[in-house]
């Protein structure tokens, strides 16, 4: 296996502990948000490509330019506080939940990761 293969497929196996540092750093900014891990981690249809599909649901309704800002406010705390690697391959959708409908509606599967299950 190519080493890069080797080392993206490392960080995929680890998508329950990114996905627990994403959600541990999104409830410190809405503690009543709703945290999925979505696409084709959550329905296991993982390749070298893929990346962590996170949908972060918040309690009130937000615009694009909110969400931008608190997606890279999440991150940067993921990061910072809760051990998430710079590289790991996650991807924040931030959403309110008129709008996490979409999404949920589009996927097979998602798993809820909630408070006491973050870490």
């Amino acid at each position: 296996m190519l080493s890069w293969v080797k080392y993206r497929m490392g960080h995929l196996r680890r998508w329950r502990e990114y996905a627990g540092s994403v959600a541990r750093a999104a409830f410190e900014f809405d503690p009543d948000a709703r945290v999925y891990v979505i696409g084709g981690v959550a329905e296991d249809r993982v390749t070298a490509l893929s990346d962590i599909d996170i949908l972060i649901m918040v309690s009130k309704p937000i615009s694009p330019s909110e969400s931008l800002t608190l997606r890279r406010e999440i991150l940067i705390k993921a990061m910072d506080s809760y051990g998430l690697p710079f590289e790991a391959p996650v991807e924040i959708h931030l959403t309110d939940a008129q709008n996490a409908q979409r999404y949920l509606s589009l996927s097979k599967k998602h798993i809820e990761i909630s408070p006491t299950n973050s870490g």
